[in-house]
């Protein structure tokens, strides 16, 4: 196929888009193809780095949480007049909100389109009354976005994409699995750990109940009574848009009680993984891979996480770090108490973890197959 000359990714905030896709736009701006970022726009410095590097901003007024219909089809509208005046080529939509609402757009515009579905989220996995009332109705909007145009699905593990083809919420033929984001195995480099004086286990994520940091919280007492000493840092973004967001008032009781060390937002991950000696991410959330565990094996950390999808795409249980069943204080203590035990074992499966990362995980192949089914879809 030929390039096309005019590309649009929709995504629901910048600040997502700015940490897991912003390498692969680049080689996609870099094939002379315009670029269009459709977003909701909440910090003004990253909008104008990516002015700068000559992508086209538009902002979409998307609420992440609302489950309104009316001002969610309002904000349908908005989007559905915004692609019809830039007329693009191909549209590359990201996460639950921007995909149903591409597919529907598409259909009326005959554009092709691509869906990453970057974890199922919350609609899928959780278990609220609201999200139970909802789930049925993302379900059958997916479907009616299935259309005769052409598209592709992207999804980041092969459980997820194994359940759309099963349920009938995509064709196999449509259903593409590229591993996660990738990482830059030259800025996360492979380095020994600290010898610190307390081991540092380190929770980086958003921060929602369904990350799994109650958990995390609940067994650093349990350890901490059997006479262990560490501390627990917890890093990331209070995302109040989003269902299940923990909120600053818990974060900071749980600081002052010591029972972690909160650090907010952090932007060098390289320097903040450094300081480690055991990442956890204790989640129950619908992943798709978290970057943060490809960071912290392309660092050569060992991993405590749980058996879901995604995580067990990163992680292989035993090699390079420990899996334990989701919502499970009493084995994620375990896990933790094993490992903080034993610093030869953290050592080994560090060193496994590097070597998966570089054959699995790197940033230049996630580009390289993004690029290549690119070139592939119209």
């Amino acid at each position: 196929m030929l390039t096309p000359s005019i590309f649009v990714y929709v995504i629901n905030v910048d600040w997502y888009f700015d940490l897991h896709w912003t390498r692969r736009a680049e080689a996609n701006l870099k094939t002379g193809n315009e670029v269009h970022i459709v977003m909701g726009q909440t910090d003004s410095a990253i909008i104008d780095r990516l002015n700068k590097q000559g992508f086209i901003c538009h902002t979409w007024n998307i609420d992440r949480k609302s489950i309104n219909p009316f001002q969610n089809f309002v904000r349908l509208v908005d989007l559905y007049s915004l692609l019809k005046s830039i007329k693009p080529d191909i549209i590359h939509a990201i996460t639950i909100k921007p995909n149903i609402s591409v597919g529907l757009i598409a259909h009326v515009l005959k554009i092709p389109y691509l869906l990453s579905i970057t974890g199922t989220g919350v609609i899928f996995s959780g278990n609220s009354f609201a999200v139970r009332v909802v789930r049925p109705i993302v379900r059958s909007l997916y479907k009616l976005a299935s259309t005769k145009v052409k598209r592709k699905l992207i999804f980041e593990n092969f459980t997820d994409r194994d359940y759309f083809v099963r349920t009938g919420l995509c064709k196999d033929h449509e259903a593409i699995t590229i591993l996660g984001a990738g990482v830059n195995t030259e800025d996360f480099k492979h380095l020994p750990e600290k010898q610190n004086s307390k081991p540092v286990l380190l929770f980086a994520a958003r921060l929602l109940w369904d990350k799994g940091l109650g958990e995390l919280v609940e067994a650093g007492k349990q350890l901490r009574k059997q006479g262990m000493a560490f501390s627990i840092q917890v890093a990331g973004i209070v995302d109040q848009d989003t269902i299940n967001s923990i909120d600053q008032k818990t974060l900071d009781k749980w600081h002052a009680d010591g029972l972690i060390e909160y650090l907010g937002t952090v932007k060098n991950m390289p320097a903040l993984l450094a300081e480690a000696n055991i990442v956890v991410l204790p989640t129950f959330y619908g992943e798709g891979v978290p970057r943060i565990l490809i960071e912290a094996a392309s660092c050569g950390r060992a991993i405590v996480t749980t058996d879901m999808p995604g995580c067990s795409e990163i992680v292989e249980n035993e090699v390079n770090g420990l899996l334990v069943p989701p919502k499970n204080v009493e084995k994620l203590t375990e896990a933790l108490a094993r490992l903080l035990e034993s610093p030869d074992l953290r050592e080994k499966m560090g060193r496994q973890g590097r070597v998966k990362v570089k054959r699995d995980f790197s940033e230049e192949k996630v580009i390289d197959e993004t690029m290549q089914l690119y070139q592939e879809l119209p």
